[in-house]
């Protein structure tokens, strides 16, 4: 879904949030745009460095062991921003929740916006992967109140959810 929705986008600078394996920094990699990989995981650093070793592409890359965002200075600005974080609505404890565990009230998602969003170009744009499980709508409500415009770009129905990709940018924008 997320490498569909980015085939075609016109970029320079590509951030990742969550890389995971790095396959989606991977793929983006090959366009011969600047591709910052971020997960809060070691282990999926280490995985995303050394599938791009495997691919020969080391040094196209900077992957980054980090919180969302926040290791970035807020100069700092991408033209897409792609992330599948967790999104089930139930709360985090342990560690090794992060990967899915999202908040009751989808408090992962709104400490991602909150730290991206600032990072986005003026033409920039957001695919953010959510669970129809999720507050979505309260999502949607909260990016438009901020000046955005929010459309799904694709979804995959299961049998008890669907798992939205949300293509987000500015207002303003002509995209």
């Amino acid at each position: 879904m997320v490498l569909d929705a980015v085939e075609n986008v016109n970029a320079k600078r590509i951030l990742e949030i969550g890389c995971g394996s790095g396959i989606v920094s991977l793929v983006l990699a090959r366009r011969n745009v600047e591709v910052v990989a971020v997960d809060v995981a070691m282990e999926a650093c280490k995985n995303t460095l050394d599938n791009f070793k495997r691919n020969r592409l080391q040094g196209v890359v900077h992957v980054v062991n980090g919180y969302l965002a926040t290791a970035f200075r807020d100069n700092l600005v991408f033209d897409v921003v792609v992330s599948n974080p967790p999104y089930l609505p139930v709360d985090q404890s342990p560690v090794e929740d992060l990967s899915w565990a999202a908040g009751k009230d989808a408090s992962f998602s709104k400490k991602l916006l909150k730290n991206v969003l600032p990072l986005l170009s003026d033409t920039g744009v957001l695919f953010l992967v959510q669970s129809s499980l999720s507050d979505v709508d309260g999502l949607k409500r909260t990016l438009e109140e901020k000046g955005f415009l929010v459309e799904e770009a694709s979804e995959r129905s299961f049998f008890f959810e669907k798992i939205i990709l949300f293509k987000i940018y500015r207002k303003h924008s002509s995209l």
